[in-house]
């Protein structure tokens, strides 16, 4: 009795889709506008604004890229296997 080997993908696809989904959060969080302000500090807190907006800007770049390579790597991983598999199947 010969039986069909396969893996479970799923876990990797649904990690690629929560990557998305955390990807567009951080592209879509907008920081406060900075103003001016009379206060010596409002200017040291619109740098600080800056700066993590930039930081969320990269995140969510380096985030959609990962949840990219998640699902690339998922296809290829059962594809593998799938031929594998295959192979196995024709030697048996």
């Amino acid at each position: 009795m010969i039986e069909h080997l396969s893996v479970d993908d799923r876990g990797m696809n649904a990690a690629a889709t929560a990557s998305s989904e955390i990807a567009a959060t951080l592209a879509t969080t907008s920081s406060v506008s900075p103003s001016a302000g009379s206060q010596p500090s409002h200017a040291g807190a619109s740098a600080m604004e800056a700066a993590l907006a930039s930081v969320r800007d990269r995140q969510a770049i380096r985030v959609s890229n990962h949840a990219k390579y998640l699902k690339i790597g998922s296809g290829v991983y059962r594809d593998t296997d799938h031929d594998a598999a295959d192979a196995v199947a024709r030697t048996v």
